[in-house]
């Protein structure tokens, strides 16, 4: 069994036909919503990017979980009767005859207890020197094993960040879109949220 860790873009090209999608009216529909953000929730965005304009050079992997991305997460608050966000649970499934597995930094899917049926991922990576690894590969084939769990015909929706830049993406089938960054250092972090709530929007209307 590969596990996520280890899988790049060419490596699910070869082996499941992976390809860019021409047509992004799904990803433009999510990253494009007009979503009302609050006085409070501004408030709180500006104090979050203070403290990572500050650190975002110095903080590991885990100090940008704890003390940025987490906060962020829990201001849009996924928490509910339908879904929940899970963090740094493993994901396992069979992918053409091919059974993949890893830990997701964090996946909203159904489940009171545990993950069902996920519906976005996010992976977080911070690159270290001499380290040559495949965030974005690592990314899908997480949310390719998202697909297959839940057979659905839907996007999966998902997310990779690297430092203080965010990409989001959706998946259907075979083909994937990926948006441009957006550098929470800058004021793109109010457009990060809105895409967040977004979500909860999309899902809503799913389940």
């Amino acid at each position: 069994m590969k596990t996520f860790k280890f899988w790049t873009r060419q490596n699910i090209a070869d082996k499941f036909g992976l390809d860019t999608k021409s047509n992004c009216k799904d990803l433009d529909h999510w990253i494009n919503a007009d979503i009302v953000i609050t006085a409070d929730e501004k408030k709180e965005l500006i104090r979050l990017q203070q403290k990572l304009r500050k650190n975002v050079d110095s903080w590991n992997e885990q100090e940008l979980i704890i003390k940025f991305i987490a906060l962020l997460i829990d201001k849009v608050d996924y928490d509910n009767n339908e879904y929940k966000a899970f963090a740094n649970r493993r994901l396992s499934g069979e992918i053409d005859g091919e059974m993949v597995s890893g830990e997701v930094d964090l996946m909203i899917a159904t489940g009171k207890y545990e993950p069902k049926e996920p519906y976005f991922c996010l992976h977080e990576y911070k690159k270290e020197k001499g380290v040559d690894n495949d965030p974005l590969g690592q990314l899908i084939i997480a949310m390719m094993t998202a697909q297959e769990i839940n057979k659905l015909s839907t996007p999966i929706y998902g997310a990779y960040v690297m430092g203080r830049n965010w990409f989001f993406l959706t998946l259907q089938g075979r083909k994937y879109c990926i948006s441009d960054e957006y550098v929470a250092t800058r004021d793109d972090i109010f457009q990060i949220f809105k895409i967040l709530k977004q979500l909860k929007v999309i899902l809503a209307k799913a389940l």
